[in-house]
């Protein structure tokens, strides 16, 4: 029987699915690594691996002999080895899109946080807030993330400035240069994929053109900002704060350092963690499995 090893935790939704498909299903316990998992199983049943956000190694997949196709729970692919994926043929699907609405309604509560001062707002210690109608609101990428973003901030009577790396059609707003986001946008968030062209994107030069009473997002890949001048930026009032789902360790200010700041919110990346788009990730993973079992082209393949 082929075995499905599922890297990090999912729905029950998918798993079931596969067990009444006949497929044995094998949930890596979070204390083990792959390594240690191997002892539990037979790698050699591994057909299917489903993943999420876990960084998988060109050694752990070659671990799995008849490893044939591989189903992305979730957007990014980051933290899969690509030419490994491509030079043995194994079909790599994801998930764009189930997402959007999820990572867009946290894009939207941390810029209200922000503006409201919700970290910090007691009633002994109190801090008038600002209103998001009005403001210039920066989308740097126009995805389907930014799409809906997008849409959900157009009744705030926002002011909308996009970024892409070539043109799009616009719901409604402006698309500008990068330069132009920075100097002009009084909320800045962050919806492009982490690639060796988007790595540390937003950097010192991006921060000292911002507006000092600016507010940075990001929701999407902790690889595009460069974390020790955010840090800077941050301390040094460069701009008025930030609100980040993912956060990579600079190399002189760690995570922890980040937590002492008052000026910004951490979430642990849950944009996608909405009980329903983890329901449906999960079955899309699961159906993309028995569409390559029974020799059917995918929902969405990567390449």
């Amino acid at each position: 029987m082929q075995l499905v090893y599922v890297v990090d935790p999912i729905a029950d939704d998918g798993i079931i699915l596969l067990k009444e498909k006949g497929f044995d299903v094998f949930c890596l316990p979070k204390s083990k690594s792959v390594a240690e998992s191997l002892e539990s199983i037979v790698p050699a049943k591994v057909t299917a691996i489903i993943i999420r956000a876990t960084k998988i190694t060109p050694s752990e997949l070659e671990s799995f002999p008849n490893l044939k196709i591989i189903a992305r729970h979730g957007v990014g692919i980051d933290n899969l080895p690509l030419d490994y994926i491509k030079k043995n043929k194994i079909r790599l699907t994801y998930t764009p899109g189930l997402n959007a609405m999820s990572v867009a309604e946290l894009a939207l509560t941390l810029m209200l946080d922000l503006l409201k001062k919700i970290p910090v707002n007691r009633k002994d210690n109190f801090y008038d807030g600002e209103l998001l109608a009005g403001k210039t609101i920066g989308l740097i990428g126009y995805g389907k993330i930014a799409q809906k973003l997008s849409l959900v901030l157009r009744p705030f009577g926002v002011d909308l400035l996009v970024y892409n790396h070539r043109p799009k059609q616009l719901t409604y707003g402006t698309q500008v240069g990068l330069d132009e986001i920075a100097k002009n946008s009084d909320i800045i968030s962050l919806h492009i994929p982490a690639t060796p062209g988007t790595n540390r994107i937003i950097d010192k030069s991006f921060f000292n053109k911002m507006k000092p009473n600016a507010f940075l997002i990001n929701t999407a890949r902790g690889a595009l900002v460069d974390s020790d001048s955010l840090y800077s930026a941050l301390t040094e009032h460069k701009i008025a704060g930030a609100a980040l789902d993912v956060l990579d360790s600079g190399e002189f200010h760690s995570s922890e350092e980040f937590q002492t700041l008052k000026n910004l919110i951490l979430t642990p990346h849950i944009g996608a963690s909405s009980l329903e788009v983890l329901q449906q990730s999960s079955l899309r993973c699961a159906k993309e499995i028995l569409l390559f079992k029974n020799g059917e082209p995918p929902i969405q393949s990567y390449f």
